[in-house]
């Protein structure tokens, strides 16, 4: 089943007030048996004003000059954004991601500012509930904690790279693949 997994990195935790600085995309194929990767992209968004807060740069690692001379405007990365979602037919494929509605505000607050529509479909998946469900269940043991780090560490997924919108679909990708398998 394909899943479109989506990752952002920001300058802090409010999408009305701070930016998107990056979004990964990463589509794949997964079930309890495997997990394909069929297609990335990565894309770095500029801004008049960041509006940064220092702690979250610092998490991300991102340095906001090297940063603005990469990056485009908002409204050619929402046309990035739809041109990944068109190619590859994803129009009625779920979004999968952790912590999905941190994620999903600010896509939101970046197509408003981008003066665009979004090609993204509106059905979600969240490792972080998911995770939680399980725990319910007593499949997963009910003290760890809910966070990517968190569930890269039991699943004995690498989580070195972490804090790098693709880098995190990636492991939200294995997570999520690790997940199928757990016997309910």
């Amino acid at each position: 089943m394909k899943r479109l997994v989506i990752d952002t990195e920001t300058t802090g935790l409010s999408p009305h007030h701070n930016k998107i600085l990056t979004v990964g995309m990463l589509l794949i194929d997964v079930t309890n048996k495997h997990l394909d990767i069929l297609d990335k992209n990565h894309i770095f968004i500029k801004h008049e004003n960041y509006n940064a807060n220092p702690d979250s740069l610092k998490v991300n690692k991102i340095d906001l000059d090297k940063h603005h001379e990469i990056a485009v405007h908002p409204q050619i990365a929402c046309e990035q954004i739809n041109t990944f979602v068109e190619k590859n037919t994803l129009h009625e494929t779920p979004l999968l991601g952790h912590n999905i509605q941190f994620d999903k505000g600010f896509l939101s607050s970046l197509f408003s500012q981008g003066d665009s529509i979004s090609s993204l479909h509106h059905e979600s998946i969240d490792t972080m509930y998911l995770w939680r469900r399980l725990q319910s269940l007593g499949s997963i043991p009910t003290h760890l904690r809910a966070t990517l780090q968190s569930l890269a560490g039991f699943f004995e997924v690498d989580y070195s790279k972490a804090h790098d919108a693709l880098a995190d679909c990636h492991i939200t990708a294995k997570v999520y693949h690790k997940m199928l398998g757990i016997k309910k």
